[in-house]
């Protein structure tokens, strides 16, 4: 491959979601790629993208596809059907999953469109070592049997850096953001966000509670619990108002620890409180208790009654430190080395034989 040329990407997705674009920022920032969006929903951030492309069916995305020629494909999970079309579009293009909600987790079944995308790609990418290991070692371990794999987290990009962190006199209350289900639950797949009961009972133990929802139905349904709660909002209007806030909470419906998705992976919220200056409080998401034995910045609970305010003051300023000192290493562009490195090996004829499943 010419040295001089930048590397081409078509970087697929439906919803485009926030990971996305903070590997887009980061990578485009080194100079070395030229990247083309290609997804269902446009959502904050596309206007990151070199060029970026929207369809609405199937025809239009593998049109697309089909007449593109670029070095490498990458595709964001959730669903993974489009990962499989790329595939019969393209056999011998290297393409990488990024593999950041997985069904097999989230809802303890392999449904054939993920095992045909573990087939088909070249490369994965894991949210946290915890998905990793059970996908590479349990659930995927044919499908993925000698070939590139790595981990990349949340991390927010440089640029929110930047963002005015207000003084700790300033600061107040505990906040919360992302996706909140409403009563009456219809979804025991998403048990972990059934969040009433639990934001509820925090009100009760006299704590000042911000909830920001990404859906809009919780914005209503949660309203009567005694809390701030606002309508979503905007990825560049959200980060100041967390700036505000005193306490992240990387809070879930898990009490038993029997659910997989937050029992594995690392959350968006964990790094958007960090890059806001503020230390985190977990509940029922283990593998984000084990980020916190490693690196500080936060407190684990294993009770509910247990996070009480004065447990909360005590630790403040401690914790508060931590994060500042932190801060400037948990950036996306700090990590995107990780990425980089599996695309070079991808497109220097290390390629995995890959068995093509596009039925």
């Amino acid at each position: 491959m010419d040295a001089e040329r930048k590397i081409k990407i078509l970087w697929t997705s439906e919803h485009c979601c926030i990971r996305v674009i903070k590997q887009v920022v980061a990578l485009r920032a080194t100079g070395r790629y030229w990247i083309h969006g290609l997804a269902k929903q446009v959502s904050y951030g596309s206007d990151e993208f070199d060029v970026f492309s929207f369809y609405h069916h199937r025809r239009q995305f593998e049109e697309t596809v089909r007449s593109t020629d670029y070095d490498i494909y990458i595709h964001s999970n959730e669903p993974n059907h489009q990962l499989n079309r790329i595939r019969r579009e393209k056999p011998d293009k290297p393409i990488i999953l990024d593999a950041h909600d997985l069904d097999s987790i989230r809802q303890g079944v392999i449904p054939l469109d993920e095992m045909r995308a573990m087939t088909n790609c070249n490369g994965v990418v894991f949210v946290s070592p915890q998905v990793r290991d059970v996908i590479v070692n349990d659930i995927h371990r044919d499908q993925l049997k000698g070939k590139e794999y790595i981990v990349l987290e949340h991390y927010c990009n440089e640029k929110w850096l930047a963002l005015k962190q207000p003084a700790n006199t300033n600061r107040s209350g505990l906040v919360y953001h992302g996706g909140m289900q409403s009563p009456p639950y219809k979804t025991p797949h998403f048990r972990y966000r059934h969040l009433y009961p639990v934001m509820k009972r925090l009100v009760e133990l006299g704590h000042e509670l911000h909830l920001m929802p990404g859906n809009p139905d919780a914005y209503r349904t949660y309203a009567n619990i005694g809390a701030f709660v606002y309508e979503p909002q905007m990825y560049q209007d959200l980060m100041p108002q967390l700036c505000t806030k005193k306490w992240g909470m990387v809070i879930f419906n898990n009490p038993s620890k029997d659910q997989m998705q937050v029992n594995l992976t690392l959350t968006n919220k964990h790094y958007e409180y960090i890059m806001c200056g503020m230390p985190f409080i977990v509940y029922g998401a283990p593998a984000t208790a084990e980020w916190v034995k490693v690196h500080g910045c936060g407190l684990n609970f294993d009770r509910l009654d247990d996070i009480t305010p004065q447990i909360l003051d005590e630790n403040y300023d401690r914790l508060k430190a931590e994060v500042a000192a932190i801060r400037p290493r948990m950036t996306m562009e700090k990590h995107i080395h990780r990425l980089e490195k599996l695309i070079h090996i991808l497109l220097n004829g290390k390629l995995k034989q890959t068995g093509i499943e596009t039925a």
